[in-house]
């Protein structure tokens, strides 16, 4: 399947969001999807975490 839309979570990929919508719904649970979400905000506030981001303009 050559879909445009990834799982975060696991290696399927899905043509239509919603599709993704449905499988994220029914496959993985509430926890583990804020388990995922919660580590991924962790990491961007997380100072120790390298960041490549463009030098200030002013």
């Amino acid at each position: 399947m050559t879909g445009s839309h990834s799982c975060p979570l696991c290696t399927d990929t899905y043509e239509e969001m919603g599709d993704l919508r449905v499988h994220l719904e029914v496959e993985h649970r509430k926890s583990e999807l804020t388990r995922y979400i919660l580590e991924g905000l962790d990491a961007r506030t997380d100072p120790t975490v390298e960041r490549h981001e463009p030098p200030s303009t002013v």
